[in-house]
């Protein structure tokens, strides 16, 4: 299915690929260096229905500081090495954190 989904990009012209959110199955990452897709890689940070106005994001928590850290250290790390990850994001929707 996987290297369906890739070959489908690669023939519909895409040229970029967001990996959202959560970690993906490393073999996706092999399709994308071995089709020539640039990658946004994403970490698995997203404040969703937490209130933007009330300062009540995880960011601005410190309990939740070493959390925020390590999900965005965990993407670079499991990822540095692809050449197809062009991009990093530190976050969906996640505001100030």
């Amino acid at each position: 299915m996987m290297l369906t989904d890739v070959k489908l990009m690669k023939q519909s012209n895409f040229n970029s690929v967001r990996m959202s959110h959560y970690p993906h199955d490393r073999r996706y990452y092999d399709l994308f260096d071995k089709y020539g897709l640039y990658v946004m890689d994403e970490a698995n940070v997203e404040s969703h229905g937490i209130s933007f106005y009330e300062n009540k994001l995880p960011g601005s928590d410190p309990l939740w500081t070493d959390a925020i850290l390590d999900r965005g250290r965990s993407v670079v790390e499991t990822n540095k090495n692809y050449p197809s990850v062009v991009i990093w994001s530190l976050g969906n929707e996640a505001g100030r954190g």
